[in-house]
């Protein structure tokens, strides 16, 4: 039998786990917000393993994982944070948010053109949203001004060209 949807299924979850991050932030329930950004993570990671495992990368898998990347790792966590901790930052809070889900978009479609390496060129956008979705954890103790410069600094690391070390077996080609 062939389990080549598998994957594609695991990204679909991670897909649907950030649309649902976002439904519950739209409606005050942060908490569960933040936690269905970990649920997430933890799609994304399967589907990168079940592909490598049962050898069945592919163009469509790749692209699909994108489009849930920056939903789930981008806009789902600049939301949270903009609602959650934002809202009295007035004009500032939107365009940080919106900086850091651009700069996520232009990772995603720069590794997506790169040839295969063992590492990753540039903050991937997983690590960067799990990291400011963690901020959530501590929003009690942070001021406004630190977490817009946190975002600030994840949103320029994701498109620098700073190596990040990948600690995947082998190249994902899904």
């Amino acid at each position: 039998m062939k389990w080549n949807w598998l994957p594609s299924l695991c990204t679909m979850a991670n897909l649907g786990a950030g649309v649902l991050s976002l439904f519950y932030t739209i409606h005050e329930q942060y908490t569960t917000a933040f936690i269905l950004i970990m649920v997430a993570a933890l799609w994304d990671v399967l589907d990168g393993l079940l592909a490598r495992l049962l050898h069945c990368s592919s163009d469509f898998g790749k692209q699909l994982d994108s489009l849930a990347d920056v939903v789930s790792f981008g806009v789902a966590p600049a939301f949270l944070t903009l609602f959650y901790q934002l809202g009295g930052t007035h004009w500032m809070g939107p365009l940080v948010a919106v900086l850091f889900v651009i700069c996520g978009a232009v990772r995603l479609a720069r590794f997506n053109l790169m040839a295969f390496s063992t590492g990753f060129v540039g903050m991937p956008i997983t690590a960067a949203g799990v990291i400011l979705s963690f901020m959530f954890l501590w929003s009690e103790h942070l001021r406004p001004e630190l977490l817009l410069g946190l975002m600030v600094v994840l949103s320029f690391l994701m498109i620098s060209r700073i190596p990040f070390p990948s600690f995947k077996k082998k190249p994902i080609r899904r």
